[in-house]
């Protein structure tokens, strides 16, 4: 796989100042208000110049651990002009009796993405800008840090299992917000949903953590379905006297 990642950087230069650093994280899981588990981040730049970043999520408590639910994501990638340039991406998700995985993997010289599910394989015609499930988080956090993209609304193509679909997020307010790494004033973005759709999905960023999610929360029906707070970072946080 690597020799891959390293014949397509070709296609893209790296940036020398990337904007989000390099860094380690961990957010507790919630659901009902309780702790159900934790994802352990990791956002590392290679040796040839490759940015890697993967997600795990471990069950902690004792039904989920009983149940063996887990789940992994990674992409590589680069930077280019602030904007995240996709190479490959992988999700595989676990439950009792069932393993779902998602894989894809750019070929900008040839202009494709060949992505692979249990239910087969297929080719998707690449576009400029293109992001996967993982790597939006970064692009987004990437278009906060610039002031002038900070209250605005951002809209996303993302390659997903099922082909490329429009994803749109947009300045909600600015809010506090109190998760185990401290209290912060904060930004908090919006999802926008289908004017039908019964979720929500709110997500809380700030400069001391590069713009990054401090807090997300995904809602049904107005109601908690699963929140994910910062409990950890490598990165130095200075909590707000709020």
């Amino acid at each position: 796989m690597m020799t891959g990642i390293c014949s397509m950087t070709v296609y893209a230069t790296e940036d020398a100042s990337p904007p989000i650093p390099a860094h380690t994280a961990t957010y507790d899981v919630l659901r009902k208000g309780s702790k159900i588990g934790e994802v352990n981040v990791r956002l590392e730049r290679l040796d040839n110049g490759v940015w890697y970043y993967r997600t795990s999520t471990e069950a902690t408590s004792f039904w989920a651990r009983l149940l063996n639910l887990s789940a992994e994501e990674s992409a590589h990638f680069v930077w280019r002009n602030g904007r995240i340039v996709m190479l490959t991406y992988h999700q595989v998700r676990r439950s009792p009796g069932r393993t779902r995985f998602l894989q894809q993997r750019a070929d900008w010289e040839a202009g494709i993405t060949h992505v692979s599910t249990p239910d087969g394989d297929r080719e998707i015609p690449l576009e400029d800008n293109l992001v996967d499930p993982l790597s939006l988080r970064l692009q987004l956090a990437a278009f906060l840090a610039q002031p002038d993209k900070r209250n605005a609304t951002h809209t996303f193509r993302l390659l997903d299992r099922d082909g490329i679909e429009t994803k749109r997020y947009t300045y909600d307010r600015r809010d506090t917000v109190s998760v185990p790494v401290g209290c912060f004033n904060a930004l908090r973005v919006r999802r926008i949903e289908d004017p039908d759709s019964i979720r929500t999905n709110l997500s809380w960023h700030h400069p001391g953590f590069a713009w990054m999610p401090l807090r997300i929360l995904q809602l049904r029906k107005d109601k908690p379905l699963y929140d994910l707070q910062l409990q950890a970072s490598s990165l130095p946080l200075t909590p707000d006297d709020c």
